[in-house]
């Protein structure tokens, strides 16, 4: 049976992420959350992470402490599984991860050009829950409840890789581009999941003139009609009153109508929550 050695006292996002990660992909093993011994970091069965003082991934040894020039231990095991390009695209929060763990909130807002205290009013109680449960552990293994969920955690981010790369792959075939008044919508008919990875292929297409999306709403028949990067010249207040309209958020960003209308007849449902003359779908 595999070892995974993490630190003791305080548990932060990088070693719960990281040993999440190696329960998902080594299957059985027990977690203790300790220093690390030099039989721990000669011993090619235990993982060191975040711990040890040791960078060495051909022993399985991921601290980053000791180099500056490191990322965080979660991004050092995710690259020796072969996941960190893959999740680098995928998941904003992950390069923004590291560089929290490594160079703290102060210099992760400058960086982001925010205000600190942006970073600490965003925090969630929920992380902080769940972060103080694994603390207050010295072991854990498979029959621990905290043990079966962070698996599960591992096991589903390395399954939405995957989901996202396949689906952003689907949607450059699937997907089109339509015009929308003077500016353009992304429409898309897949049911599963509808807006998966479409954030993806809104940075792949890299087009400033799409201003929402039109896809089948998870929540009933009908279509959803989604304002995209919050533009401002797009309000679905503006069509609450039509016949073919179910429900429109009170910030105007949403709508959703009762029937999977005929896509030329949602596009020009569409084009009358568009209130900004300028431009032309062709620029």
């Amino acid at each position: 049976m595999y070892k995974i050695i993490a630190h003791p006292g305080s548990a932060h996002k990088d070693d719960f992420m990281t040993v999440s990660i190696l329960l998902a992909t080594l299957g059985e093993a027990e977690v203790f959350r300790r220093e690390a011994t030099s039989e721990d970091l000669d011993d090619l069965n235990t993982y060191v992470v975040d711990v040890g003082m040791e960078y060495a991934p051909e022993r399985h040894n991921f601290d980053h402490h000791q180099d500056r020039s490191l990322p965080c231990a979660f991004h050092l095991v995710m690259q020796h599984l072969g996941h960190h390009d893959a999740a680098n695209l995928m998941f904003v929060w992950y390069p923004q991860m590291s560089m929290m763990d490594v160079r703290g909130p102060y210099k992760t807002a400058e960086h982001l050009g925010i205000d600190p205290g942006v970073i600490f009013a965003s925090s969630s109680p929920i992380d902080g829950y769940i972060l103080s449960r694994f603390a207050r552990l010295e072991v854990l293994r498979s029959q621990d409840l905290l043990y079966q969920f962070m698996k599960e955690l591992g096991k589903d981010l390395i399954a939405m890789i995957d989901r996202k790369m396949k689906r952003l792959e689907r949607l450059k075939s699937a997907a089109q581009v339509v015009a929308v008044k003077h500016y353009k919508a992304i429409t898309c008919a897949i049911d599963d999941s509808p807006k998966l990875a479409m954030e993806l292929y809104m940075r792949h297409l890299d087009n400033e003139r799409i201003v929402m999306s039109i896809t089948p709403s998870n929540r009933g028949e009908g279509w959803e009609l989604l304002r995209l990067d919050d533009h401002a010249a797009v309000n679905f207040l503006a069509i609450a009153d039509h016949s073919e309209i179910r429900f429109v958020h009170a910030n105007g960003f949403l709508a959703k109508t009762h029937t999977r209308l005929p896509l030329d007849q949602v596009i020009k449902l569409a084009a009358q929550a568009i209130s900004d003359p300028r431009g032309s779908a062709d620029d």
